[in-house]
């Protein structure tokens, strides 16, 4: 009985051996498949970028807009000058709202905004991240300063434009009804309605009087010029009338003769004509441009159109710079003279006007408000930036130098004008 108990027993040893084998075949085969999951796992993230240009655009869209909130706490007011901005200063740690748990590329790069006023405000972030992206002039700050421009302050004139004859003959009691003059100002366009006209004329009273016309532009630079108005006697003629007096008492008839003065009002035409040209009288080209007349008429002192008796002299070479003077003269048929010139500047380095931009393109005001425009230049460096502005319905809004001002409810359009031909509109609604 015993053996057969340890025979017993040598088979259960035997079973509990080869169950034992098994489990430990199975944790083996359980760990080289955990290492082989893990180096697949491994293989696919080396492969996955750590960063995308996606992160990168993000993180400099983030400082253009954390830049002006900067600016603004800082309590600083952009001019020309470069103002430049650490992305270090825009992050959360340092006070900024730039959280590079969410702008992940923050946790990367480095780099700085420039910030600078010149027709717009503008804002160009600049950034470099490590191997993997670099905004293009990141190194190359030369690029960027090109855009810089150097405020120079304003010290030219005005010029102002009497309408009409500057010397103008009148007999004593006519009357007089002046023309006025137009100004306009190398950076502030047409400022027309600035002039200040001076004007002591009294008709009755034979004389020679002075009309000034003053204007200042915005840096205060002041302009005048003045009319002369000479004002004369009348011319007089003499009429004799003679009276027959009879008597009965005699045959022999006898004359009284009597002398009265007459008066008449013979307009004696003295005043010369008016030449007026359409366009500006200084026009810039450049060279291997069109030149195109933009035309003339011209009046004698009764408002007669006698723009046929015009003569124009000069010409303009677009081939070659230079200044070149077209001269316009006219007699009457009176035989008074008259003159004007025309200045067109050809010019080798003119930049052309591609377009304006303003700034609201959009207003809606109520009746007795006003705001004033911005208007910007395309390109930025164009050579001629006078600019002229007008209103499409002075009853609903009025515009002055880029200010306009609500009259009464309605809608209308506010252009302004430019050289080469350019212009923008504003839509405008009084409510």
């Amino acid at each position: 009985m015993d053996n057969n108990y340890a025979e017993d027993y040598v088979e259960e040893e035997k079973k509990f051996k080869i169950t034992r084998g098994m489990v430990i075949l199975a944790v083996l085969a359980l760990v080289v498949l955990i290492i082989i999951i893990l180096i697949i796992l491994n293989i696919i993230q080396s492969r996955k970028p750590e960063y995308t240009v996606d992160d990168f655009k993000y993180l400099e869209t983030r400082m253009k807009e954390e830049a002006s909130t900067y600016l603004l706490q800082k309590n600083k007011e952009l001019t020309s000058e470069i103002t430049k901005i650490k992305l270090d200063d825009l992050l959360i740690q340092a006070g900024g709202a730039i959280d590079p748990n969410k702008v992940v590329a923050a946790k990367v790069c480095e780099g700085y905004v420039y910030a600078y006023k010149n027709d717009t405000i503008v804002y160009e972030p600049y950034i470099k991240c490590g191997k993997y992206y670099t905004t293009d002039g990141y190194k190359e700050e030369k690029t960027v300063t090109k855009k810089k421009t150097t405020k120079v302050k304003d010290t030219e004139k005005p010029i102002i434009t009497i309408i009409g004859e500057k010397e103008i003959t009148i007999e004593k009691g006519s009357e007089y009804k002046d023309e006025g003059a137009k100004a306009t100002d190398n950076i502030d366009g047409d400022i027309t309605s600035k002039i200040k006209t001076s004007n002591k004329l009294e008709p009755n009273k034979v004389g020679e009087y002075k009309i000034t016309y003053t204007v200042t532009d915005k840096a205060g630079n002041t302009a005048e010029d003045v009319r002369t108005v000479k004002v004369i006697e009348a011319t007089t003629t003499t009429k004799t009338t003679t009276k027959k007096n009879t008597t009965k008492s005699t045959t022999k008839a006898s004359y009284k003769t009597t002398t009265k003065p007459v008066i008449t009002t013979t307009r004696r035409i003295t005043t010369p004509p008016s030449i007026i040209l359409s366009g500006n009288t200084y026009i810039n080209i450049s060279v291997g441009n069109w030149y195109q007349e933009p035309g003339y008429s011209a009046r004698d002192a009764l408002g007669n159109d006698i723009t046929s008796r015009v003569s124009v002299s000069g010409s303009v070479n677009t081939n070659v710079a230079g200044t070149y003077t077209i001269k316009y003269s006219v007699t009457d048929a009176y035989g008074n003279y008259a003159s004007k010139t025309r200045t067109v500047k050809v010019s080798s380095n003119y930049i052309a006007l591609q377009g304006l931009t303003v700034t609201p393109n959009s207003v809606s005001l109520s009746v007795g408000k006003s705001i004033t425009i911005i208007v910007g230049y395309i390109p930025s460096n164009a050579t001629n930036k006078s600019i002229s502005w007008s209103s499409e319905n002075t009853r609903v809004a009025t515009v002055s130098n880029g200010t306009i001002r609500a009259v009464s409810k309605g809608s209308t359009y506010v252009v302004v004008k430019g050289a080469d031909n350019k212009s923008a509109r504003i839509t405008v609604v009084v409510k």
